[in-house]
């Protein structure tokens, strides 16, 4: 039977928590993988091929999650060559889609699935199950167990010239709230063909979007890749992150050995080739290049090994450069290199030197070298300087208070902030008075106006803007903060900003400064709501008279709506003319309550509850009317108070 079904029954016998699936029902053939990691938890892989396509399904599923059973599925289905056609040259080569429930995506190890290829398995692989060795035990992990939280998405598959570029995409959206987009593919290029390339670039790619923080987050990484037989491969990756930690971070192959890599972001590998012609011959090229909200820095090294039989050259260049654009446009470059002859393991001759070359102009190098031969050696070192400055770069002026008068006169600098929550407010406004507050035409009494601008920070040196050098060093502040006249000061407002972008920072500053610090960028208003003095209450005195009804029987207002916007305008007029404890109607002490002596009793029809004529006389007792009513059908006694009229 397991030979018929493709099951593997001996397989299964010696291991319980494993079950593979191969088998052929024609057309359809059926491949697959179940495994039972834990008591509860499932996950593995299954592959339908027919002629015309081929699905594709990951999945896990963990019975006693946390709040409920959880579970992950990517399914995908692809399309034999040509696919369906887009036009343009394009074509659709698959489609397919991710869904699961109480899962969320773990970008760290989102991340660490690209930088090992493993995310490029997840989408359309060519050999799910050999992909599933590889993939499943990352499922875990990738989708981690969220209670309350939901992954859904696309995938797709697009092919453009045939075969020579792919594009295999998931868009992942994590909800409920914080919404968190996600982002997962695979890029090829093969030219001229899959089949023979010349030319054969794989980046599998990752992002993901956090609203929350809010985070924007993007890596690639080249797996696999090579040009005209060179290998190829790094990390690309691009980083902005506000909130009380910002950052932005924009790299190729990583960052300058002295920069200390901001929180979020990986380790990153150089972009690398490998020129080796011959086997005995190695040549490895390695560079990066990166720009954060401080610094512009980059990179370079290449080594070589040349060697047969323990006999021949090893050497080693790396360049290591920061480069500053005030006063004037200037590097500081750390060089070091070496290279030696062996023989037979023995160092027959070797120089090194460390290099540090500040310039372009004036000149100045610093360093060390040495020099080794099979009988001797020698060191030296170097402090060198040559060239003259050269002119400052042309830059105009930096006129910071025409900047600030700009940024302030802005409408969007300004912006109008409703009450805290729970706070009691004595004052009830109209729906068209909610309106304008809420478009922004007017300020509620109680709220505040916020002025706030990202120019420049307050209270802090500035002793650059931008290119421009600010020399003296100015220092701006606000001095009062009024409305009508009055102080309306409440409290400053802070903002990050970039300390490269308006300080003179040293090379060691730039690099490990922080991307932003908080300083304040404007001031918050606040109107004098404070209680007004005694002699500006005006003084009243109030009298009513109490009437007692005979034979009350209330009616029911014509119009209950009208009724009830009356008793709210009433309410709102009282709290208006009661806003201090100090008024008179805090503190009443006598009430005078009057009531009947007895409930009147009518008689009504129990289907419409509308009054009906009795037997009994109209000035009849309440124990008359009710003995009335029990001899009727469908007649019965009430209180007055709920006939319908």
């Amino acid at each position: 039977m397991g030979g018929i079904f493709g099951l593997d029954l001996a397989q299964l016998a010696a291991d319980p928590t494993k079950l593979d699936v191969d088998t052929t029902l024609p057309p359809v053939r059926l491949r697959g993988r179940l495994e039972r990691r834990q008591p509860d938890s499932y996950s593995g892989v299954l592959s339908a091929a027919v002629p015309a396509t081929t699905v594709t399904a990951f999945g896990q599923l963990d019975l006693a999650a946390p709040g409920g059973p959880a579970f992950v599925a990517l399914i995908g289905a692809a399309f034999p060559p040509p696919g369906l056609q887009l036009g343009l040259g394009f074509s659709l080569s698959g489609v397919g889609g991710v869904v699961g429930i109480n899962k969320a995506v773990n970008q760290d190890a989102l991340i660490a699935a690209i930088a090992d290829g493993t995310a490029g398995e997840l989408l359309f692989p060519p050999d799910p199950v050999a992909a599933a060795r590889r993939v499943v035990p990352r499922l875990p992990a990738l989708f981690p167990t969220a209670p309350g939280r939901a992954v859904v998405g696309p995938m797709f598959q697009v092919s453009w010239g045939g075969r020579m570029v792919s594009l295999s995409a998931a868009i992942v959206a994590e909800l409920p709230d914080p919404v968190r987009l996600s982002l997962l593919g695979v890029l090829r290029v093969a030219v001229p063909d899959p089949a023979v390339p010349l030319i054969h670039l794989k980046a599998t790619f990752a992002g993901q979007y956090d609203s929350a923080e809010p985070s924007a987050l993007l890596m690639a990484s080249l797996t696999g890749s090579h040009m005209a037989g060179v290998p190829l491969e790094g990390d690309v990756l691009l980083l902005s992150r506000g909130g009380p930690d910002p950052v932005f971070v924009l790299s190729a192959g990583g960052f300058h050995p002295a920069y200390p890599v901001p929180r979020g972001v990986p380790a990153l590998h150089r972009l690398a080739m490998n020129l080796s012609p011959v086997p005995w011959i190695q040549l490895r090229c390695q560079a990066y290049f990166a720009i954060t909200s401080n610094t512009l820095q980059f990179g370079a090294r290449i080594s070589l090994v040349a060697e047969i039989a323990d006999c021949g050259l090893r050497g080693q260049f790396g360049l290591d450069v920061l480069i500053r654009r005030e006063p004037t446009l200037s590097f500081t470059a750390d060089m070091r290199g070496s290279l030696s002859v062996e023989v037979f393991g023995e160092t027959l001759l070797g120089i090194a030197f460390a290099l540090t070359l500040e310039g372009p102009a004036p000149w100045h190098a610093v360093g060390h070298g040495s020099i080794d031969l099979f009988l001797f050696s020698a060191s030296f070192d170097f402090d060198e300087r040559w060239g003259n400055p050269p002119p400052a770069l042309p830059a105009e002026p930096a006129d910071l208070r025409g900047r600030l008068e700009k940024a302030f006169a802005r409408p969007e600098a300004w912006s109008a902030m409703p009450p805290g929550k729970g706070e009691y407010l004595p004052v009830l406004l109209s729906p068209a008075a909610n309106r304008k507050i809420g478009e922004g035409s007017l300020v509620h009494p109680y709220g505040t106006i916020v002025a706030r601008q990202r120019v420049l920070p307050f209270g802090v040196d500035i002793e650059r803007y931008g290119p421009s050098v600010v020399d003296p060093a100015e220092k701006w502040d606000i001095g009062s903060s009024t409305l009508g006249g009055t102080d309306a000061d409440d409290g400053p407002t802070m903002d990050p900003f970039a300390p490269g972008q308006f300080r003179r920072l040293s090379d060691d500053e730039q690099l490990t400064c922080p991307a932003y610090e908080t300083y304040r960028s404007g001031r918050r208003f606040a109107g004098e709501i404070s209680e007004p003095e005694n002699d500006a209450f005006v003084r009243a005195t109030l009298d009513w008279e109490t009437r007692v009804v005979p034979e009350p029987r209330p009616q029911r207002p014509p119009d209950l709506l009208r009724f009830l916007r009356l008793a709210a305008l009433a309410d709102a007029e009282d709290v208006a003319v009661t806003t201090s404890v100090r008024h008179p109607r805090w503190w009443q002490t006598q009430l005078t309550l009057l009531v009947t002596d007895r409930t009147p009793i009518a008689a009504v029809s129990t289907w419409s509850m509308a009054p009906v004529e009795t037997a009994a006389a109209p000035m009849s007792t309440d124990a008359e009317l009710l003995r009335s009513c029990s001899r009727l059908a469908g007649v019965r006694a009430v209180e007055a108070w709920e006939v319908s009229n």
